[in-house]
């Protein structure tokens, strides 16, 4: 006898069908813990950097490349940037030509402003 529940022609999930991108739901806490081991020797390369070349300028070079390889860390994989690229792609780029346009709007006000100064209120110096 034929199961009543059973429908033959309905499409049973797949385990690859529930994984088929897994870089999409975000980092593992194994990949956090490796981020955070790579941070810690990026830290000590930097401490090194500057106790073995001093404060010249090569230390200064070793230890500014450093900084930025672990900002490109810390935001790709604490800030999601590297999941959610597309999201924050959205909101920057409004972000941006709104604050290009209130630069417009307000510039009136920067160059016209010093017209309605009343000079008896402007120090002229010592």
């Amino acid at each position: 006898m034929a199961d009543p529940h059973h429908d033959p022609h309905a499409m049973a999930p797949t385990h690859h069908d529930s994984h088929a991108h897994p870089e999409e739901h975000g980092p593992s806490f194994g990949l956090y813990v490796t981020v955070f081991v790579t941070l810690s020797i990026l830290t000590m390369v930097s401490f090194g950097a500057y106790e073995l070349l001093g404060h010249g300028p090569s230390s200064m070079w070793v230890i500014l490349c450093v900084s930025v390889a672990k900002a490109t860390l810390v935001a790709m994989i604490f800030m999601h940037l590297k999941y959610d690229w597309g999201k924050v792609f959205c909101i920057v780029i409004p972000v941006s030509v709104m604050a290009v346009l209130m630069i417009i709007v307000l510039l009136p006000d920067l160059v016209l402003a010093w017209h309605h100064i009343d000079p008896r209120y402007v120090s002229t110096g010592p």
